[in-house]
């Protein structure tokens, strides 16, 4: 699965496609509409750790619930590329990202953080192929824009495999 943009009267809008192989080549097939997707460019580079005061970052990994240090990583990207709390509804918790009640995507970094990416995030379970896995983890978080700090990967990876 791969998303897609369309330009709509000059506004960008995301949808899911999956690929399916027939007699006469590939096909696609909207599965779901993602949002309306909103550029945006890093405008601060704050650092991970200093942002919420993390002196110890191994006893924050290691004490942290893995939801809360994902939904630590989200609200750190949108504090990175600014997004506005008030303009936008932001709720980590039920992965809901909104606008006047519609849904969204945010443009950052590599990929789009909406509902479905950070739904993919939370929810994210091993498979038992730790190299696969590990593969699919780190898709995951591209796919959601967040560029996560090399020791928070490995110590949240570390925790799927407790």
């Amino acid at each position: 699965m791969f998303f897609r943009i369309k330009k709509i009267k000059g506004r960008e809008y995301a949808y899911i496609v999956e690929n399916s192989w027939k007699r006469k080549g590939s096909r696609q097939k909207v599965k779901g509409y993602i949002g309306r997707v909103y550029g945006l460019n890093l405008k601060n580079e704050a650092d991970f750790f200093k942002h919420f005061n993390i002196e110890d970052a191994e006893s924050y990994l290691q004490s942290g619930d893995f939801a809360k240090i994902i939904k630590d990583l989200a609200e750190w990207e949108i504090l990175r590329h600014g997004i506005s709390k008030d303009e936008f509804l932001i709720d980590l918790a039920n992965a809901r990202i909104e606008k006047n009640g519609k849904k969204v995507a945010f443009h950052i970094n590599e990929g789009f953080m909406c509902s479905l990416t950070l739904r993919n995030l939370l929810e994210f379970r091993a498979e038992g192929d730790e190299e696969n896995d590990g593969y699919r983890f780190a898709r995951a978080f591209v796919e959601a824009g967040i560029k996560v700090p090399q020791n928070v990967f490995v110590g949240l990876f570390g925790k799927l495999y407790k």
